[in-house]
């Protein structure tokens, strides 16, 4: 006994195979339209897992970015503070020279003094720098003025600001003013008050020996910077290394989460072609009647 297949039954298979087509053509045209494989943890579980890995990377690498780039800016303002203390130090030096000499007078030697009194506060204002709303040379005690005067005694603090920059890397990104100045009372600033009252007593035999001390504290400031610069010159390699990761992240992201636009549109356009097919097909199969019916 032949099996007679209904127009009903073949309506439902018909339906069933149509709304499959449609499904895979719908998630085609969204994967064409924003690029994404992945738009659910569904569409590739372990896919997901991976992508929300590099998720978590990725957001660790750009604090680590931002880390970089603030602390390279901070020792580039140190730097260009510790410019002025070093140039301001050595016009001193210059100054002590020339005040030493026994060709000048009483009168002399006080009009040195008051440049170099000048030339102090070139120094402590560089040493009170600030970046931002952070004084630089304060240690951790970076919401006042490391120097305030009228005094020469250092108010920060002798701990210093660190960032991270990496995992379990971090980098030290300022340096306390008594490290760069030396502790009062044979601070640089100290030394340079002698100095001015060597020049006011108009004893040139002490000015003439004040210049080691001047020598001395020049170049601690200078060591002080060579060290910023080294610190900064790694810096610089940390970031290169930081993008450099960042784009391989990214890259590796993409492969898992995003789609192949020239693929994808094929498959899309594919799948477009047989689901007008499917329609086409459907429409001449349901075709009914009066034969049908007998």
């Amino acid at each position: 006994m032949a099996i007679r297949i209904t127009q009903n039954a073949m309506a439902n298979g018909f339906n069933t195979d149509v709304q499959s087509i449609y499904s895979k053509l719908a998630k085609s045209q969204q994967q064409v339209a924003d690029g994404r494989r992945i738009t659910k943890p569904s569409d590739d579980p372990f896919g997901t897992g991976q992508v929300l890995g590099f998720d978590a990377q990725l957001a660790d690498t750009k604090r680590y970015q931002a880390n970089t780039s603030e602390s390279i800016s901070m020792l580039d303002a140190q730097d260009a503070a510790l410019d002025s203390v070093t140039s301001a130090m050595q016009q001193i030096y210059s100054k002590a020279v020339q005040g030493g000499s026994d060709s000048n007078n009483a009168t002399d030697r006080n009009a040195i003094a008051t440049e170099i009194l000048q030339l102090k506060e070139v120094v402590r204002q560089a040493m009170n720098s600030k970046h931002g709303d952070t004084y630089l040379f304060g240690g951790t005690a970076s919401s006042t003025p490391p120097f305030p005067g009228p005094g020469n005694a250092y108010a920060g603090s002798a701990n210093t600001i660190s960032r991270r920059v990496g995992d379990n890397q971090s980098v030290q990104v300022n340096v306390a003013g008594d490290t760069v100045l030396g502790p009062t009372p044979t601070s640089t600033l100290d030394v340079i008050d002698q100095l001015v009252t060597d020049l006011q007593a108009n004893n040139g035999t002490n000015v003439r020996a004040s210049l080691g001390s001047i020598q001395a504290q020049t170049n601690m400031a200078l060591n002080v910077r060579t060290q910023l610069g080294a610190t900064s010159a790694r810096l610089q390699v940390t970031s290169t290394r930081l993008d450099l990761t960042e784009e391989r992240l990214i890259s590796a992201r993409t492969d898992v989460a995003d789609v192949d636009s020239a693929e994808a549109f094929m498959k899309f356009s594919q799948q477009q072609t047989m689901y007008q097919a499917a329609l086409a097909s459907g429409t001449q199969m349901l075709k009914t009647s009066i034969l049908d019916f007998l």
